[in-house]
């Protein structure tokens, strides 16, 4: 505890870069797809976005800081793809049937890891993969 403390400082909260050359359209997905929220809080004179984010618990409850961040910063630009996220979640057959259902297929079936936890993998429109395990 003596190395923590005199650092002096602790992590709050981490949110992965998330580019994207239409920001609408991204949060969009995110909305239909994912069942998530979002917020473009920055666009430049052509009302483009710039900046936003995109999380999964409501906006109110977000703004409140009463849990960590658990979403994207998304910034204007062109995506590098890969894997962007190694996110946990409780409930990840009811995820797939979620994503299934809103018709998007890119998305494997849930798996059984070797370590006993469940895995599955969503690429984004953007063509970033999401690796989520329960």
């Amino acid at each position: 505890m003596s190395r923590f403390s005199e650092k002096g400082y602790y992590v709050r909260e981490n949110a992965a870069i998330y580019l994207t050359p239409d920001m609408d359209r991204t949060a969009k997905w995110f909305e239909e797809v994912m069942g998530w929220y979002s917020n473009i809080v920055e666009r430049d004179s052509n009302s483009r976005g710039q900046y936003g984010v995109v999380f999964d618990i409501p906006p109110e409850v977000e703004a409140t800081h009463l849990a960590p961040f658990t979403g994207f910063q998304m910034f204007a630009g062109e995506p590098g793809g890969g894997e962007i996220s190694f996110m946990q979640v409780q409930g990840i057959e009811s995820l797939y049937e979620h994503v299934t259902k809103s018709g998007w297929d890119k998305i494997t079936p849930v798996e059984v890891q070797f370590w006993g936890g469940k895995v599955c993998r969503v690429t984004t429109i953007d063509g970033y993969v999401i690796r989520i395990f329960e």
